[in-house]
């Protein structure tokens, strides 16, 4: 796995460039805005600097070549003035190697051998399907499918059923075949749903940096000032710098009352303390992957607290390799609905659809923005197929 770092001028520029050179499985890690040195920039507008990883296997074969020599970069500084580091291990500088050095050795060959298992399972079903030979209307809208970041192995499954289709029913378009099988892909929305004289509990999970704690802030928002809920947030989150002070924050802006819970015998404790509360919202900590302890505290809070909903949060900026690992992350967990954030960095809506596909579970919500409480949306599944099949 490797680390390169880009310069554009806004995020979707990023977004483009990343995955025209490098693939759409490439992560972004980071981004931050950040001026060029020399007086003559100290007035100019900011350029947004993002560091993405990628796996070389993934790189599109012309691009390669490209990353090699001294191509010019759409949106980026020239070559030389890019970095790219390594995050391999380095050779041992003794004999002695502790269990620790092993353990981070095997755990960097498992992921190797991993990402190496999907580019050959990728490659094996592009090169079985290369050849099929679709009529002209189904072979644009694959196309579409495609270029909005659809997983090819789900394009071409959902371009066949069309086709099929077709020949049964040649009064019907390509389009609106398409269309009527990615609904059903998608399946309704699935948006909480609160009763009278009740309370429920939402459990909201997600790995680090995906938004989670803004987004509780935006649903909150929304229970309360559009639906008139009584609501109250426990906050397990005590790693994570700030994110006790941020909620806090909003709360008293709010007038919601916040509970933190620093280990599960207080859980209990927190939740009587809710009891007069319509809706419960749970913050939690977002870890590494495989990182059991984590899961034994979700596991905690779950077996606890028993929430009627759950939701995973993710963000719609990750590349699908890196969705797949985060998902399967959260696998002990059986019920959930999904939260896609930050949709607003992003134009295409493949990974949608793609996530739907993986997890076969329904999508709540959707944010596009960091103003609260108004950008985060049922996820409208009509419209988003319609962008994915658009011209």
């Amino acid at each position: 796995m490797l680390v390169k770092r880009y310069h554009a001028n806004d995020m979707q520029q990023a977004m483009d460039t990343v995955i025209k050179e490098l693939g759409s499985d490439a992560v972004i890690l980071n981004s931050r805005k950040m001026r060029k040195k020399g007086f003559k920039n100290l007035f100019r507008k900011p350029i947004l600097e993002v560091m993405v990883a990628y796996d070389p296997a993934n790189v599109p074969a012309v691009k390669k070549l490209n990353l090699s020599q001294s191509a010019q970069y759409y949106g980026m500084q020239p070559p030389k003035e890019q970095e790219s580091i390594a995050v391999l291990t380095p050779p041992l500088a003794s004999s002695t190697v502790s269990s620790e050095q092993l353990e981070r050795l095997d755990g960097r060959i498992d992921s190797i051998d991993s990402m190496l298992n999907e580019f050959i399972e990728k490659f094996s079903f592009v090169k079985r399907d290369i050849t099929y030979d679709y009529v002209e209307e189904v072979q644009e809208l694959l196309q579409r499918m495609i270029e909005n970041q659809v997983r090819e192995e789900l394009a071409h499954s959902l371009a066949k059923e069309t086709e099929n289709m077709l020949r049964n029913q040649p009064d019907s378009s390509a389009s609106e075949i398409l269309e009527h099988l990615i609904l059903e892909r998608f399946g309704k929305p699935a948006p909480i749903l609160h009763k009278k004289f009740t309370q429920k509990v939402i459990l909201v999970m997600g790995p680090t940096g995906v938004g989670k704690t803004t987004t509780i802030v935006k649903l909150a928002a929304d229970f309360a000032v559009k639906q008139k809920k009584k609501i109250g947030i426990i906050n397990t989150d005590t790693f994570r710098i700030g994110a006790q002070e941020q909620l806090q924050t909003y709360a008293d802006i709010m007038g919601i009352p916040l509970q933190v819970v620093y280990q599960s015998d207080e859980l209990e404790g927190a939740m009587e303390a809710m009891s007069d509360r319509d809706v419960v919202f749970v913050d939690t900590a977002g870890k590494r992957p495989g990182d059991e302890q984590h899961k034994e505290d979700i596991l905690d809070i779950v077996r606890i607290l028993k929430p009627e909903d759950i939701l995973l949060c993710l963000a719609a900026t990750t590349g699908f390799s890196a969705l797949k690992e985060m998902v399967d992350t959260y696998g002990f967990v059986e019920d959930y609905r999904l939260l896609i954030t930050k949709l607003d960095e992003t134009k295409y809506r493949g990974i949608l659809l793609n996530l739907s596909w993986y997890t076969q579970k329904p999508i709540a919500y959707v944010t596009t923005g960091q103003n609260v409480p108004d950008d985060i949306e049922v996820v409208d599944v009509e419209a988003v197929t319609k962008q994915i099949i658009k011209e």
